[in-house]
């Protein structure tokens, strides 16, 4: 039960990034340098809410997170006013990382 509301929760997290970050007031919402450290939050914790529901391998539990934020990063290209940036994909794998040591030092 407790790994399907997990997953539920991973997978809503998810579409809202893509819904949220379509609309108008996404641009700026979050100003720099503050960005990358909203970047490192939302997809480390997208690591640990996967991780812990679906019990991955690590490495499809780092590549899965870090792949939604390429394809986040991807999908600004059609959006006004965003500008996707390989440093916000940097401080989502920099979140990735540090949520991985510090989950799988807990195990």
């Amino acid at each position: 039960m407790r790994s399907g509301l997990l997953l539920a929760l991973a997978i809503a997290g998810t579409a809202s990034l893509f819904v949220i970050g379509a609309q108008p007031c996404a641009v700026g919402l979050v100003p720099p340098p503050w960005d990358k450290l909203a970047h490192a939050l939302v997809f480390g914790t997208l690591f640990v809410v996967f991780d812990r529901a679906l019990n991955l391998p690590l490495s499809v539990a780092l590549a899965l997170p870090l792949l939604i934020s390429a394809a986040d990063e991807i999908h600004q290209v059609f959006l006004p006013g965003r500008n996707p940036s390989w440093a916000d994909w940097l401080a989502g794998l920099c979140g990735v990382v540090v949520a991985a040591m510090l989950r799988r030092r807990q195990s």
